[in-house]
């Protein structure tokens, strides 16, 4: 899968989560091959099942795209439906992250969804392996806007921090004006901070409320 689909979805995959994870960013091991099956006789060709009848209005939704994307000025709604979210529509807002040059390749995402519809909203940050994990990760979203904490779960070919968020910081972030920023510590112990751009987020999280 891409790596850029479902940060949240990973994290369930990965057993550090009870409800998020991106099932993208890291590669399953290839399968080992099946064994030859013995040879059979040829069989007659059952007869054809009848053709199930399509829906009057429009297709079901089984029958959509497995993954959609919608882009907000500088964030973007991804949905994604499969087995690994039990045939559920997820979707989630996300903004990725330049850190230094951009030969270098780095990037960090900020990401928000949902797996439940009843469920919290919550926050995955994805960051290089490198950092400095017991300081963990900070967010911040307004010009006024409090510090979130975010504890650093597992690295593997990422770094990911992930927190539930109350009714009121949701609330908040929806509603946020100005800028944000992302501040965590490199393996040297040296803060870095990336701005967040706020620009089209109340309208990604309205989007993928609705979705």
């Amino acid at each position: 899968m891409s790596r850029d689909f479902s940060v949240l979805r990973v994290c369930a995959l990965a057993g550090a989560l009870v409800l998020t994870g991106m099932g993208g960013a890291f590669a399953q091991a290839p399968a080992a091959p099946a064994a030859p099956a013995p040879a059979q006789q040829p069989r007659k060709p059952a007869p054809a099942a009848p053709a199930a009848q399509k829906p009057a209005l429009g297709a079901s939704e089984d029958e959509g795209p497995t993954r959609t994307s919608a882009t907000y000025d500088d964030w973007v709604v991804r949905c994604e439906r499969g087995e690994g979210t039990g045939g559920a529509k997820v979707c989630e807002v996300a903004q990725t992250l330049q850190i230094g040059n951009a030969q270098q390749g780095l990037t960090a995402q900020v990401v928000f969804g949902k797996l439940k519809s009843d469920a919290p909203l919550r926050l995955v940050l994805q960051l290089p392996v490198g950092v400095w994990l017991p300081a963990g990760a900070q967010l911040t979203v307004g010009d006024n806007g409090k510090p979130i904490p975010v504890a650093f779960k597992f690295c593997i070919r990422a770094c990911i921090a992930d927190v539930d968020l109350t009714p009121q910081q949701a609330s908040a972030i929806s509603s946020a004006t100005g800028a944000g920023s992302l501040v965590f510590q490199d393996r040297n112990q040296s803060t870095i901070t990336l701005p967040i751009s706020l620009k089209g987020l109340s309208a990604a999280l309205s989007a993928r409320d609705k979705m």
